[in-house]
């Protein structure tokens, strides 16, 4: 279970990192103090030998060996032939070794001098120093001090456990702090984890409590924006859902209800018979334009839905494609005008950028009442082409306007069919031109019209398929 818990990984991980932080700490205080220990006790050690060396000349041998008791300290005062002076009570000394001889030896040159370790004359490890005697500026002798470093260490030890409990005493309070800060951490991931199952579900609706704006507080954010996300796409997706049913149902019933009027026989005219052909044409027409629309989308959502690119003229090709188109705008009696000037060659697929200016000059046509006019316009800016379409129709009304590229939405969902049209013209003409690497975008102002434009770049290979 600790394996599994964050709180518990983030703890150790923590914990682990203090704990080598506050060894070498140890370690490295513990080497300093220890140093600084046998410092002070040497400087000590020297000061009492240059004291005891002052007093040598009046005597006062009983006195030094007080002094040195209660320092726990060993003396031993020597002349210059090497013979013992005076001593601390109860001294055995033995044989001195050659750093011993080497340490009297200097003092009796008249230079003071330290040795550390395992002392022969003394028979014990500790701190030997000898400082020299004498008298009316001549060597007399040597006062040799002895401190056991079993004596130096019990003062370090002290210090050392302090160290020992400060460091338990920082441990326990790191232990703390990171039990808090651990949870602090790891209670939000529990809480994304949830999120996520909960959004594996189906329920688009959950959101997290978002605090501060850190890291942490960023993933909240965006699974709160994925969550949103998603509630949308489900929305839309039930919406997609139901308008297709009733865009396929509706053209059906009426081929299905026109058909079985005809196969029954209860034409009472030939005038009606052909009423009821066409009516069926009509839907027929609708329902497979719907599949069509409905294919190219299928495609772009897979990203199947690709591009031929050749060199095109945009002037000629705009003029063939409102030549196909004339016949309804003649008999919807409305002004078409052009105002394309001589625009630099562009690499474009020809069979899909003629579906978005049929789907966009339909779209004007469509709803654009008698009377009225769509202007088409183009230009450059050096980096690409735009081409805008303007009409004078109906409009859109402002909070309709970013959701026109949404597939099957209308924003006169009553008089839909009455205009016509399949719904999707729109998105295949934003799937498109995006292929083509532009952008396209609409202004509208209800009651006076709507202007469509979309860039495409200038630069790109001919002939290559995307």
């Amino acid at each position: 279970m600790i394996r599994k818990s964050v709180t518990a990984k983030i703890g150790v991980a923590i914990m682990g990192l203090i704990s080598v932080v506050l060894l070498v700490q140890y370690l490295a205080l513990g080497q300093l103090l220890k140093n600084a220990f046998y410092s002070q006790a040497t400087e000590e050690l020297l000061v009492q030998g240059q004291q005891y060396a002052r007093m040598s000349a009046s005597g006062g041998y009983m006195m030094m060996q007080m002094l040195c008791t209660t320092a726990n300290t060993s003396l031993v005062m020597l002349n210059t032939k090497g013979d013992i002076i005076t001593a601390s009570p109860a001294l055995h000394l033995g044989q001195p070794s050659s750093a011993d001889k080497e340490t009297l030896q200097t003092a009796l040159r008249g230079k003071s001098q330290m040795h550390s370790g395992y002392s022969d004359l003394f028979s014990a490890k500790g701190l030997t120093v000898a400082v020299p005697m004498k008298q009316s500026g001549e060597i007399t002798g040597a006062v040799v001090l002895f401190r056991p470093q079993s004596v130096i260490q019990t003062g370090f030890q002290q210090q050392e456990w302090l160290l020992v409990l400060a460091g338990i005493g920082a441990i326990l309070m790191a232990l703390g702090l990171t039990v808090v800060l651990s949870k602090r951490i790891a209670e939000p991931l529990k809480q994304m984890a949830g999120a996520t199952r909960e959004l594996g579900k189906g329920n688009f609706e959950m959101r997290l409590p978002v605090v501060g704006e850190d890291e942490v507080a960023n993933l909240g954010e965006s699974i709160n924006e994925l969550a949103e996300n998603l509630h949308r796409l489900e929305t839309s997706r039930k919406e997609f859902l139901a308008d297709i049913s009733h865009e396929l149902r509706t053209p059906m019933s009426y081929i299905c209800g026109y058909s079985q009027v005809l196969e029954e026989g209860f034409i009472q005219s030939p005038e009606e018979t052909q009423k009821y052909l066409h009516i069926i044409y009509e839907e027929s027409k609708r329902l497979e334009t719907l599949v069509n629309d409905l294919f190219v989308l299928a495609q772009a959502d897979a990203g199947m839905l690709t591009v031929e690119k050749q060199s095109t003229q945009l002037e000629n090709f705009v003029q063939q494609v409102v030549e196909t188109m004339q016949k309804r705008v003649e008999d919807k009696q409305i002004e078409l005008q052009l105002d394309i000037p001589t625009l630099p060659t562009v690499y474009v697929d020809p069979l899909r950028m003629e579906q978005v200016f049929i789907n966009l000059i339909d779209n004007a046509i469509r709803y654009t009442p008698a009377g009225g006019r769509i202007v088409v316009q183009g230009q450059t800016d050096g980096r690409g082409v735009e081409i805008s379409i303007s009409d004078t129709g109906i409009g859109i009304p402002k909070e309709d306007l970013p959701r026109i590229w949404d597939r099957l939405y209308r924003v006169e969902k009553s008089r839909s069919r009455a205009r016509g049209g399949t719904g999707l013209g729109l998105a295949i003409v934003k799937q498109i031109v995006e292929l083509h690497s532009g952008h396209v975008t609409a202004e509208s102002v209800e009651g006076k019209g709507t202007t469509m434009r979309f860039w495409i770049p200038l630069k790109s290979e001919p002939g290559m398929a995307e």
